[in-house]
């Protein structure tokens, strides 16, 4: 029994210790990239060795790519679960729909270090050309959010409150692609002009959705 304790305490040690490294990561990826950010730095961050990283993660590659499977995980868990209530569950798929933009807004507003490191993530992907087997969990974990925005299209049809020719997945990938590259660059250099300064981040992203909807034959 004590052997069993001893083994619980020592696998909820290691998972601290990953927590610790991944956000710590992450942390810095977002305050230097990831390109520019050493493991050393990583290791000082967390408090821990440099040979504990690597003993964690082969590669700044694996960090990464772990930083953003975890990270993907921790903005599901927080929002999904408005589109499980019953009073989502009753509306019809271009009002589903519409609340799937809003939590994109509120996505926009409170997870600026979340959008930031899928801006440096894509930029240090294209670099090291990373294959695309390297990056099935990563994948994995944002398509497990497909499922929300499909099931309002396919609704949407069905009950008439939506219109268009195309097949589901175009029409998914379209929107999602055009919606997350514009909260990246809002959330990445949003106000680097000033005439950037002149709408709001939010009030862009909303008129976005709106137009979206509105090719989509919403009211």
């Amino acid at each position: 029994m004590a052997y069993m304790g001893e083994s619980w305490i020592r696998r909820r040690q290691m998972e601290q210790r990953t927590q610790q490294i991944l956000h710590s990561a992450l942390e810095l990826f977002y305050e230097k990239g990831i390109d520019d950010t050493s493991i050393e730095e990583v290791a000082k961050a967390a408090n821990v060795g440099t040979a504990t990283i690597y003993r964690y993660f082969e590669t700044k590659a694996e960090l990464a790519i772990s930083v953003g499977i975890v990270y993907w995980q921790e903005i599901a868990d927080k929002y999904i679960g408005m589109m499980l209530q019953e009073e989502y569950r009753g509306l019809c798929g271009s009002r589903q729909l519409q609340q799937i933009f809003i939590i994109l807004e509120k996505v926009l507003e409170e997870e600026s270090l979340f959008l930031r490191f899928l801006q440096e993530f894509d930029i240090f992907v294209r670099k090291y050309k990373i294959s695309k087997e390297r990056l099935n969990d990563y994948e994995e974990k944002i398509l497990n959010l497909k499922p929300y925005m499909t099931d309002a299209l396919k609704k949407g049809l069905n009950d008439g409150s939506l219109y268009f020719s195309y097949n589901i997945d175009e029409v998914y990938f379209s929107v999602m692609h055009t919606m997350l590259s514009l909260m990246q660059k809002l959330s990445y250099n949003g106000s680097m002009l000033l005439s950037d300064e002149i709408v709001k981040p939010a009030l862009q992203l909303r008129i976005a959705g709106g137009l979206l909807l509105k090719g989509l034959g919403a009211e």
